[in-house]
């Protein structure tokens, strides 16, 4: 049996996000779903949190108890009331198919190289995707812009 050997483009799964600050809270992308989402520190490009909402939106995830102890420990440690958010949409390969593990998948790539304050989960060990790249781009405010995963 003779195997090819694949090209190095085939070796990765590439992700762009395109990032979009959500500068007003009528801003239409407060009800996008299936994205990532981050919230950045009001004056200084600080990442506080990285999350994913694929089965609500990105203004129901800002809502809710399930963030009251994630903004009394931001408020608390920073000393600020408000937070920036940015909606990241994910941009991929011709043929390539959007899920909740992949989207799950780019969330814990994120939060293991950039360590935002709030994330906890994917911090010490995470689940990985060999060959996954991810490129941020639009509003992305930080140098670092590519994520591999090994």
């Amino acid at each position: 049996m003779i195997v090819q050997e694949k090209s190095p483009k085939e070796h990765y799964m590439q992700v762009k996000i395109d990032w979009t600050l959500l500068d007003d809270e009528a801003h239409p992308l407060w009800e996008a779903g299936f994205c990532l989402y981050a919230y950045l520190h009001p004056k200084r490009d600080l990442l506080l949190y990285i999350g994913k909402s694929d089965f609500s939106t990105v203004g129901h995830r800002i809502q809710g108890n399930h963030k009251n102890q994630l903004f009394r420990d931001i408020r608390r440690e920073y000393k600020i009331d408000k937070i920036r958010a940015l909606q990241g949409e994910l941009l991929l390969e011709k043929g390539r198919r959007r899920s909740s593990e992949l989207l799950a998948d780019i969330e814990s790539l994120l939060i293991s190289y950039l360590r935002p304050y709030g994330n906890i989960s994917a911090t010490q060990s995470r689940i990985s995707r060999p060959g996954l790249r991810v490129t941020c781009k639009g509003d992305w405010p930080f140098k670092h812009k590519v994520f591999y995963d090994e």
